[in-house]
């Protein structure tokens, strides 16, 4: 039995926009990739060939996820105050302050879930629950979400568990 190693910083920093990239692609090209999938085996992007990285994989597992707090009122509480934070180009704090917020409710405040698993998994649902209600904020919601996501503590976390792949079954 071959032993994985855990990736590097850096290359969980790049796994984390890849996720990104494919969690945040519209509606029609998801679909699309859907429909794709469902016929064709395909190759999925990795970061060496030894790892078991699949963005694809992750960012749907993450969506799965993150569609059971979409019910949180809190979300449009937070997208009113990230929609007035776009318009001053403050997005990425607002978008930090956001997330601090939504993970101390109820919903997220559970013993079992480490805090970094409860910061990916309230940024990625409000990051699309954001797209969804204002699709024009994608780019801004993208890079918010990929800094935010880079933070040093969730980074640390995510390269302990052994990468993004290992992630997506906690």
């Amino acid at each position: 039995m071959k032993a994985t190693m855990a990736p590097s910083e850096d290359i969980v920093k790049w796994q984390t926009s890849q996720i990104i990239k494919y969690l945040l692609e519209d509606e029609e090209e998801y679909h699309s990739r859907c429909l794709l999938d469902a016929g064709l085996e395909v190759d999925s992007i990795t970061a060496s060939n030894d790892d078991n990285f699949d963005p694809v994989q992750i960012a749907d597992k993450l969506r799965s996820v993150a569609d059971a707090l979409n019910d949180d009122p809190r979300f449009q509480t937070a997208l009113t105050d990230l929609k007035k934070a776009a318009a001053n180009e403050a997005f990425e704090a607002a978008f930090s302050h956001s997330m601090e917020t939504l993970c101390q409710t109820q919903v997220s405040q559970r013993a079992e879930v480490a805090s970094e698993m409860q910061l990916i998994r309230a940024s990625v649902a409000f990051g699309l629950y954001v797209i969804k209600s204002s699709p024009d904020l994608k780019f801004k919601v993208q890079s918010a979400m990929t800094a935010f996501l880079g933070r040093p503590s969730v980074v640390s976390w995510v390269t302990r568990q052994g990468g993004w792949d290992k992630v997506k079954d906690v």
